[in-house]
C-alpha cells in the first residue's frame, strides 16, 4: 500500500510528525481565540466583526510575507527555517495570558504568530517531494492533507472543552508545548538547501526579493498547471475562512447552542468527511482527471453550503412544536458538514498534487509562498465582508446561503468553461 510505504520513510515520518504537532497547535490556538473573542464580544453589535478580525489576523500576514518567505526558503536551509518558525511561535504564544482581554494586543500577537507560520508552511511543502519518490507523491499529499484536516478536527474539538473545564489560559500553555515539541522533530530532519541557491546578502534583500517575486509571478501566470490549482486552493481557503469567522453565530442559528457545546456536531462530521475524501481521492484520480474532480467538487460544495444556510428555516413551529424534530435537524446539519469536509479534501488534494508535480525544486518554495499569499489575499475581503454583513442583517444563515449560491454559480460556470477547453494536467518537471 502506497501510504504505508510513505509512512515507513524515516525522513518523511519526522516531517509528518512535525506537521501534525504544528497544525494541532495552530488549530487549537485559532479556535480557542475565536471562542474567547466571541464570548467577550457577545451582546455587542460587533461580535461577528470581532471574530472576523481575529480570523483576518491569522490570514493577513500571508498577504504581506508569504511570497517573500517563499523566496527566502529557496535560499536558506529549509530545516532551519522550520525549526526557527516553530520555536518563535512557541515563545510568542506564551504572551497570550498577559493580554487576552486587550483585543488590539490579541490581534497584534496573532499577526506575529501567523507571520512566523508563513516561513514554516512553504519550507514544509517544498520538502515533501524531497523525502518521497515521485510515484508516491499523491499518497504523500493525501496523507498531508488528511493530517491537515484531522489536525483541524483535533485542535478545534479540544479547544472548546479545554476552555470550558480548564480556562482559556491553559490553551496557550498547551499550544506552546506542542510548538516546542514540533521544533525537536524539525531539528532532526536532514539539512536541505537548493543546490543552485545563492547567498542573499542583507544589502541585496529588497532588490533580489523584488526580482524573484516578479519572476515567480511570470512563471505562475504563463503555466496553467500552476495558476489553476492556486486559484482553486485560494477559493477553498476563502470558504473555510468565512465558515470559521461565522462559526459561533452559525452554531447558535442552526443548532441553538453556543459553539462550546455544539462543536462536536459541526467538527466531528466535518472530520469524518475529510478522512473519507482523502481515502477516496486516489481512486477518483484513476477514473477522472484532477481538473474534472476539482470542478465537480466545487459544484457539490456550493450546493451543500447553500443547504446549510437554509437549515435555519427548519426551526419553524406549528402549535408550539418544531415542524422538523430537533434530532433530525442535527442529523441534517451533521450530514451537510460531512459533505463539506468530503469535497474540501478531494478538491485540496487534487489541486495541491497538480501544483507540486508542476513546480521545479529550485522554485517550489517561492511558488508555495505565492500560494499562501493568494490563499489569504482571496479570503481577506470575503471574511471581513461576511462578518460585517452578518452583524448588519442579524442573520448568519442568509449570509451562508448567499455565499453558497454564489459558489454554485461560479462552480457551474467553471465546469462548463473547462469542459470546452484543454484539460489541465501536470507535466513532469525536472
Amino acid at each position: 500500500m502506497e501510504t504505508l510505504q510513505v509512512i515507513r520513510s524515516r525522513q518523511f515520518s519526522k516531517l509528518w510528525i512535525a506537521q501534525v504537532l504544528s497544525l494541532i497547535a495552530q488549530n487549537f490556538l485559532n479556535f480557542a481565540l475565536i471562542i474567547r473573542v466571541f464570548d467577550l464580544a457577545q451582546g455587542t453589535h460587533f461580535a461577528n466583526v470581532s471574530v472576523s478580525l481575529v480570523v483576518l489576523a491569522f490570514g493577513i500576514p500571508s498577504v504581506f510575507f508569504a511570497a517573500v518567505a517563499g523566496v527566502y526558503v529557496d535560499h536558506w536551509d529549509r530545516r532551519l527555517v522550520m525549526v526557527g518558525a516553530n520555536i518563535t511561535r512557541a515563545l510568542l504564544v506564551l504572551a497570550y495570558p498577559l493580554i487576552e482581554k486587550q483585543f488590539i494586543l490579541v490581534l497584534v500577537l496573532t499577526f506575529l504568530v501567523s507571520t512566523a507560520t508563513q516561513f514554516f508552511t512553504p519550507a514544509e511543502a517544498a520538502t515533501i517531494p524531497l523525502v518521497v519518490k515521485r510515484k508516491l507523491l499523491i499518497a504523500a499529499n493525501s496523507l498531508f492533507v488528511l493530517t491537515f484536516y484531522v489536525s483541524f478536527v483535533v485542535g478545534y474539538s479540544l479547544a472548546a472543552p479545554v476552555i470550558k473545564f480548564a480556562g482559556s489560559t491553559s490553551t496557550y500553555y498547551i499550544t506552546a508545548l506542542l510548538f516546542a515539541t514540533a521544533t525537536l522533530f524539525s531539528y532532526r530532519l536532514p539539512k536541505h538547501k537548493v543546490a543552485d541557491a545563492k547567498k542573499l546578502p542583507v544589502r541585496d534583500v529588497f532588490r533580489v526579493t523584488k526580482h524573484e517575486l516578479d519572476e515567480n509571478r511570470r512563471t505562475i501566470l504563463r503555466n496553467r498547471n500552476l495558476y489553476f490549482p492556486i486559484l482553486q486552493l485560494s477559493l477553498i481557503q476563502a470558504l473555510i475562512g468565512i465558515v470559521l469567522a461565522l462559526a459561533p453565530a452559525l452554531s447558535l442559528a442552526v443548532l441553538k447552542l453556543p459553539l462550546e457545546d455544539a462543536s462536536h456536531f459541526l467538527i466531528i462530521p466535518t472530520g469524518i468527511g475529510l478522512v473519507i475524501g482523502v481515502a477516496l481521492v486516489a481512486q477518483l484520480a484513476k477514473r477522472a482527471s484532477k481538473q474534472t474532480i476539482i470542478s465537480a467538487g466545487f459544484v457539490v460544495l456550493g450546493a451543500a453550503l447553500t443547504a446549510l444556510g437554509l437549515t435555519g428555516q427548519l426551526f419553524r413551529r406549528h402549535n408550539g412544536h418544531l415542524i422538523v424534530p430537533y434530532q433530525e435537524i442535527t442529523l441534517i446539519v451533521g450530514g451537510l458538514m460531512l459533505i463539506l469536509g468530503l469535497m474540501n479534501a478531494i478538491v485540496s488534494v487534487s489541486a495541491q498534487t497538480i501544483l507540486q508535480e508542476s513546480s521545479p525544486d529550485a522554485e517550489r518554495g517561492r511558488i508555495f509562498g505565492a500560494l499562501n499569499m493568494m490563499i489569504n489575499l482571496a479570503a481577506t475581503v470575503p471574511i471581513l465582508f461576511a462578518g460585517v454583513l452578518t452583524d448588519l442583517l442579524h442573520s448568519v444563515t442568509r449570509v451562508i446561503t448567499a455565499v453558497g449560491v454564489l459558489l454554485l454559480i461560479f462552480a457551474i460556470a467553471q465546469m462548463v468553461y473547462l469542459h470546452r477547453h484543454t484539460h489541465v494536467e501536470a507535466r513532469p518537471q525536472p
